[in-house]
């Protein structure tokens, strides 16, 4: 999944929100548990991209490959999975770490949305709700500073990790109790 490819679809969509801002609802909502059937998903990604009217085509495939591909990217265990921001080639810094608020806006906008979070929270995910809450607030100082990438890596390495944490914190499956040996 590409940030590129979907810019330009949701480009011909008319799509309000980016592909980074509903990547980050999504792997909110995901990450606190929350699962969504196709038509349920389809609604939700519609409502939070904004659509006047209905989906296109090029964009209703688009969002029916995008859910799959987020969960088994949040859920494989090499922890491959990364926010979808664009890279140096089709962005510069600025427009980066843009994306990068819309996604950490989006993930906390999703982990509400998911309704599954009831009670207290485990004390690494909220220090990492607490960043993520700091990131959508993030600008660059000096758009001219060369240590401006660096630190947007440093960024996106801490929101990677923040989801995962989150992902694997809450969507734990219960462990079945010991069988006794006879």
């Amino acid at each position: 999944m590409l940030f590129s490819d979907l810019a330009d679809i949701w480009l011909q969509a008319r799509c309000f929100q980016t592909p980074s801002a509903l990547h980050g609802w999504l792997t909110g909502f995901l990450s606190a548990g929350g699962r969504l059937k196709p038509d349920a998903w389809m609604r939700e990604a519609s409502d939070y991209l904004e659509m006047e009217d209905a989906l296109d085509d090029g964009l209703s495939q688009a969002l029916a490959n995008f859910y799959p591909a987020v969960l088994q990217s949040l859920a494989q265990e090499n922890m491959q999975f990364q926010p979808l921001l664009p890279d140096d080639d089709d962005a510069d810094v600025d427009e980066q770490l843009d994306c990068l608020v819309q996604w950490s806006k989006g993930f906390l906008d999703g982990f509400g949305a998911s309704g599954n979070v009831q009670g207290q929270l485990p004390a690494d995910v909220t220090e990492v709700l607490r960043d993520l809450d700091a990131f959508t607030g993030a600008t660059l100082e000096d758009p001219a500073d060369p240590e401006n990438e660096f630190l947007l890596q440093q960024l996106t390495e801490h929101a990677r990790m923040a989801a995962l944490t989150v992902f694997y914190s809450l969507n734990q499956s219960p462990q079945s109790p010991a069988q006794p040996l006879h």
